[in-house]
């Protein structure tokens, strides 16, 4: 067995340890990071009683590969850049193999993210992030996909990995480059840090830097083009089949997808029948569009939405279209990547009969919260109650506004006010609209929506009337 065979093989069931001797050296591979079929494996390893990162390279251009990683690695480390150590490099057989330092205790920027941060150690990494980042450009390196996983955070430290995605340069990146790779970056960042990262980054260029600074609104399109190239890559033409972060299935009477990490074997029987799951379930709504019940799977609650068809000519007709269970999956994960807050999306189904669609079902996060109609007009919210709570709700249409984004169906009814954000939730009518003319048409009507919800108590909501004026205007930001 070649050692390409080997490693593909070993992936499958990494928990025993793998060793490959090289004329050098021996490496015992211990734990799987990444891998790409045929092609690469990023593990961790032991060599020379070290805990180390090999990188391995097979398949059609996998010498180029390795030297160029390898050069790019020298260059950044001759040039101060803050990243691993070079080790070794080692080749076998149509195999070669990188190694360089494994940082401990270091955890990635997505990783670090997730913890939700205070703003103040938010804002003193960041600050560090983009110091290195200009760093690098200075140095002649652009990044070309500065992934959120490929910078490392270890204490006070920021390291940048995967030198095989950095090309280098013989010159510093001009301003309008380094702006463009700066912000490929901070598009993946939630977009409710928008305002704090574009001052973070404003401070930095006027202090350390001889770029120009941008101004917000200038700042802000680019952010929404590099999230709309985002969108093309990750939503629109991955979350439909099967990959690392999906799980999918499909037959002539059924199509299926979930997040990967989600699927269990537990909500994969629970999903068998879903029409079964909601009648044992608690109802919530029971209308001629649309059922949706409150279901148990396992110890957990969730939301099951089932997208009726109303008559035979309407089956037709919706068969040859995306199913709106489909639409509003879609959605949810693009709000999510955003960070705009919903309901998290969690299984899509599609019953089908052939190429045509038939009913259709979207498992999702259970908020246990008030609605906004609820809000203004129980009884039991007091008027400084209503007040907070028109003023965190205009917050969530700025989000919308400052990323381009409508809902199409922006009642009050639709928005859940969850301890200390709102967020929306029935996404099928939900666009993002690059050009900011259509935009703004759309999202005039969704504010309009959503101050006409009580038309039995008032013509407009008159806690909102005072943020009315500033989401309306035609200004971007």
């Amino acid at each position: 067995m070649n050692i390409a065979k080997e490693i593909d093989t070993w992936v499958e069931t990494p928990a025993t340890p793998l060793n490959i001797k090289f004329s050098e050296a021996e490496i015992q591979l211990t734990q799987k990071l990444r891998h790409l079929a045929g092609k690469r494996l990023t593990c961790l390893a032991q060599w020379k009683s070290e805990t180390v990162i090999a990188k391995f390279f097979y398949g059609a251009r996998a010498q180029q590969q390795v030297e160029k990683e390898s050069a790019v690695l020298k260059e950044l480390i001759k040039k101060g850049i803050r990243t691993p150590k070079f080790l070794a490099m080692y080749e076998k057989a149509g195999c070669s193999v990188l190694l360089i330092e494994y940082i401990a205790d270091a955890i990635s920027l997505a990783k670090w993210l997730k913890d939700e941060p205070e703003q103040s150690a938010f804002e003193k990494t960041m600050s560090k992030t983009t110091t290195l980042m200009l760093e690098c450009h200075r140095a002649g390196f652009e990044i070309k996909d500065p992934h959120l996983d490929n910078l490392l955070i270890r204490k006070d430290d920021v390291f940048i990995i995967d030198a095989g995605d950095i090309t280098q340069f013989s010159e510093p990146l001009n301003n309008e480059r380094s702006l463009q790779n700066m912000a490929l970056l901070y598009a993946q960042l939630p977009v409710t840090q928008d305002v704090i990262t574009f001052q973070v980054l404003k401070n930095i260029l006027l202090e350390k830097s001889d770029l120009e600074a941008p101004n917000e609104k200038e700042w802000q399109q680019r952010l929404i083009r590099q999230r709309r190239w985002r969108q093309k890559k990750f939503i629109d033409k991955k979350v439909f089949r099967d990959c690392t972060a999906y799980h999918c299935e499909q037959s002539s009477s059924r199509f299926l997808v979930a997040k990967r990490d989600f699927f269990t074997d537990e909500v994969a029987q629970a999903l068998t029948n879903p029409d079964m799951l909601i009648e044992k379930g608690t109802l919530l709504k029971n209308g001629n569009t649309a059922t949706v019940a409150k279901v148990e799977i396992g110890d957990k609650t969730y939301v099951l939405k089932r997208y009726n068809i109303k008559k035979p000519i309407h089956s037709f007709i919706r068969g040859f279209m995306w199913s709106r269970a489909a639409v509003s999956w879609r959605n949810g994960l693009l709000l999510e990547m955003l960070g705009i807050p919903t309901a998290k999306s969690y299984v899509m189904i599609e019953g089908r009969w052939g190429a045509l669609r038939r009913r259709s079902y979207l498992l999702s996060e259970f908020i246990s919260a008030p609605t906004a109609w609820d809000i203004f007009e129980d009884k039991q919210f007091n008027e400084q109650n209503r007040s907070d709570w028109a003023k965190k709700i205009s917050e969530l249409f700025m989000l919308l506004k400052r990323n381009q984004v409508s809902h199409g169906d922006l009642k009050a009814q639709n928005i859940l006010c969850h301890t200390k954000t709102a967020a929306l939730i029935d996404l099928d009518g939900l666009q993002s609209t690059l050009v900011y003319k259509k935009f703004l048409q759309r999202y005039k009507k969704d504010i309009q929506r959503f101050q006409i919800s009580w038309p039995s108590k008032w013509r407009e909501n008159p806690y909102f009337a005072e943020y009315v004026l500033a989401l309306l205007n035609s200004e971007a930001h």
